[in-house]
């Protein structure tokens, strides 16, 4: 396998103007980033919500309905559990 071997000289003699659009094309790239992860943690929030909801509402249902609620309520709220796992701590 060969080696890959970066030439950093180049990157030394960038113009302002270069530096200057790499810098704000990262800048847009982190706040959409941020953006990103502060909406997909709401939502994921307010499905856990949603999710205890539907088990709180399968104890005011009898029969078949009641374990439809149980079984969306763990499943929405295991999902949402998941996915704020996977934005803060994967």
């Amino acid at each position: 396998m060969g080696s890959i071997v970066f030439d950093m000289g180049d990157s030394d003699n960038l113009p302002e103007a270069e530096i200057r659009r790499a810098v704000r094309e990262e800048m847009s790239r982190a706040g959409r980033s941020v953006l990103s992860t502060v909406f997909w943690t709401i939502l994921a929030a307010f499905t856990v919500l949603v999710g205890l909801q539907a088990v709180q509402m399968a104890f005011y249902t009898t029969g078949l309905a009641a374990v439809a609620f149980i079984a969306v309520g763990i499943l929405v709220t295991g999902a949402s559990i998941y996915l704020l796992y996977l934005l803060h701590w994967a």
